[in-house]
């Protein structure tokens, strides 16, 4: 299995090295993402970086699959017509789910790469937070996010409609 491209820990405090870590870590993944956020307005997924970054995912042999877990689908739907094409282009990898009022004591935003690397910020409302490769805490995570999942619904109200 690959394993992340970046060292074992990297620290960050601030909203603006947010975008950047998620495009790295995006761009090293090559075979499975999956991305827990209150609704992605802090990880630019509707960057170029973000675009290049998941297209070369996607069509890399084997292709990549992506799943996301969010709380609120506007930010995807209304702000990122980048990220939405790539959903148009590549629906059968790419899957999201809306999360129930369940989940709402969940209140980590985090992305897994590949099983072995794990970005998160501590609370949906800070700016801290930090890149892992620590084994245990990725497995926990992982754990975390396919609970989320479970709880959640498959969503399409992201989707553009066309009429």
């Amino acid at each position: 299995m690959a394993t992340c491209s970046f060292p074992e820990a990297q620290t960050f405090d601030a909203y603006a090295a947010y975008p950047a870590a998620v495009a790295q870590l995006l761009a090293s993944a090559q075979h499975e993402l999956l991305l827990c956020e209150r609704n992605f307005s802090h990880c630019d997924l509707g960057s170029k970086a973000v675009f290049d970054a998941l297209w070369a995912f996607f069509t890399s042999q084997p292709a990549g699959h992506l799943r996301l877990i969010t709380f609120d689908t506007q930010y995807l739907s209304h702000r990122c017509p980048k990220f939405l094409q790539l959903t148009e282009k590549f629906p059968s990898k790419i899957e999201l789910r809306l999360a129930y009022e369940s989940c709402s004591s969940w209140q980590k935003g985090f992305i897994l790469a590949d099983k072995t690397c794990l970005l998160h910020r501590y609370h949906f409302d800070w700016a801290r937070g930090e890149i892992t490769t620590e084994p245990h805490i990725v497995a926990m995570m992982q754990q975390q996010f396919n609970a989320l999942w479970e709880q959640s619904s498959p969503s399409n109200e992201w989707q553009r409609i066309y009429l």
